[in-house]
């Protein structure tokens, strides 16, 4: 029985919780519409995070399926995510809305026509202030070339840099 018991407790000290993660990573994507020429941008957090964040900001908790939900967040992605083009105005995306499901959040915003994203100023401090090892990662794609940039918590903004940009 002993020997059964100290099994268990090796097997059950070996097994990942299933309520905590080690890792706090974001993704956000802007891209061109080819046919509409709109910035499409989408994030792409945990879910779980996304909760706790918001509870934080709230005060209270927060869940999906609560009237005011997706204007909370939309409000805390507006807050959030910044972006300045090249000539130095500040560009509040349109909200466009969002999606779950019991892992992941999905959050749609767009900008009007615009030529290009080339040495466009952003900051991401989604989740920063609720996780320090938050690692915010943007994927860019566009006429312009594919590049990336990676935001944490001592390093919140990035320029958006053109291909040409990189080579000269």
């Amino acid at each position: 029985m002993t020997k059964v018991i100290a099994t268990l407790a090796v097997i059950l000290a070996l097994v990942p919780s299933v309520s905590a993660h080690r890792y706090f990573f974001g993704l956000t994507e802007i891209s061109t519409n080819p046919n509409t020429h709109a910035v499409e941008i989408v994030h792409q957090y945990t879910l779980h995070d996304v909760q706790q964040a918001l509870k934080k900001r709230l005060g209270k908790a927060f869940r999906l399926e609560q009237s005011d939900a997706e204007q909370q967040i939309r409000d805390w992605v507006n807050e959030k995510f910044e972006l300045t083009d090249s000539a130095g105005e500040a560009v509040v995306p349109s909200w466009v809305g969002f999606e779950a499901d019991y892992q992941k959040i999905w959050i749609y915003q767009e900008i009007p026509e615009r030529d290009n994203l080339c040495r466009w100023e952003l900051s991401n401090t989604l989740l920063m202030n609720s996780f320090s090892a938050q690692i915010n990662t943007i994927n860019v794609v566009d006429d312009y070339g594919n590049r990336s940039l990676t935001l944490t918590i001592e390093n919140t903004s990035g320029t958006i840099k053109c291909q040409k940009d990189i080579k000269g």
